[in-house]
């Protein structure tokens, strides 16, 4: 099952956010009678009733990203995961200049020493020349980790509020729960005065959002990778009195939706890594709809959507979605599957 593609032009990828993030339209797609509109994001509270849920991710988008120079040369680093003391799995641009041994100056305190680097990746360790602690000096050197098809992945002062959700609070992230961003504290508001139920779970986006979804060399998708989640047992069990109440729990992202979908199984699993690859044909336990942005051609957020709408009204969504035209991305325009 290849991923659904299409032709994204350049000049809809959107570069900065709505402002305020609720007048983004909102594409409106209802399975049943296969109805496409188009609203603004404000308006979202009119297509839930009392007694849905929405779930949302609260987890914090760290500024991941690092600029520095190696050895003469300009280098870019990627903060993936913490290894512990300080040392991190990091990607880094160009990834040859990140060679064993070699030294990378971040800022007037912050450098970093290559431990190893194999197969696309390397492992760093971060120390401070001052004593400062290394979290800090990451913090105040780095900048929030937009993707390259955004200003060349080159964040500034504003993408530190416009790349975080309102109810960001639990630090991990290396990407942002971009369907989340569209949301203000009158828009939630205007949800719960609805009758709409509000939760949150974490999950730590990791490198699902950008990797390649293809196995280098061969047509074979790559699953994406682990992401750690923790879901509170309030959350678990507010989606099942409202699943046995009838009402529709609405995944905001696809983030939402695996980790929920993750936690399905067993309501012991309300914590750790999920390797889950939502794809065309699965069942699906906890999640009823969807609110999602539009994603870049052949991605595995694409096939998680098709899992909900199947191909052909996929297809038809984006169709519009371009003709519109709206904006794409993580900065762009929404959609909600009813």
């Amino acid at each position: 099952m290849h991923p659904f593609t299409y032709t994204l032009p350049p000049e809809l990828i959107a570069q900065r956010p709505w402002d305020p993030p609720d007048e983004a339209k909102l594409l409106v797609v209802d399975r049943s009678s296969k109805s496409i509109t188009i609203e603004l994001f404000r308006e979202l509270p009119r297509y839930l009733a009392s007694g849905d849920l929405l779930v949302l991710n609260d987890t914090r988008v760290m500024p991941a990203r690092l600029f520095g120079e190696c050895e003469g040369r300009s280098v870019e680093v990627l903060l993936v995961s913490e290894l512990g003391g300080d040392c991190w799995r990091v990607l880094g641009r160009p990834m040859k200049q990140l060679r064993r041994g070699g030294e990378i100056r971040f800022s007037d305190i912050l450098k970093g020493r290559v431990e190893a680097s194999e197969e696309g990746e390397a492992r760093c360790l971060f120390f401070t020349e001052d004593g400062t602690s290394v979290r800090s000096a990451i913090e105040a050197a780095g900048t929030m980790p937009i993707p390259p098809y955004i200003r060349a992945g080159r964040g500034d002062e504003q993408d530190r509020a416009d790349y975080q959700t309102i109810f960001a609070r639990n630090e991990g992230s290396i990407a942002a729960p971009t369907a989340s961003l569209h949301f203000t504290e009158r828009l939630l508001a205007d949800c719960r005065e609805r009758g709409v139920g509000i939760v949150f779970l974490t999950l730590h986006v990791g490198t699902a959002s950008f990797l390649p979804v293809y196995r280098a060399g061969s047509d074979e998708l790559r699953p994406p990778e682990s992401e750690r989640f923790f879901i509170p047992q309030e959350t678990i069990d507010e989606v099942a009195r409202v699943r046995r109440a009838g009402g529709r729990v609405v995944a905001v992202g696809t983030t939402v939706a695996r980790a929920l979908e993750s936690a399905s199984s067993s309501q012991a699993t309300l914590q750790g890594n999920t390797e889950l690859f939502i794809t065309p044909g699965y069942q699906w336990k906890m999640t009823t709809n969807l609110v999602t942005n539009f994603h870049q051609p052949g991605t595995t957020h694409l096939l998680l959507v098709e899992a909900l709408l199947g191909r052909e009204l996929l297809a038809e969504v984006y169709n519009r979605a371009l003709l519109a035209p709206l904006r794409f991305l993580s900065y762009g325009d929404g959609m909600i599957v009813l």
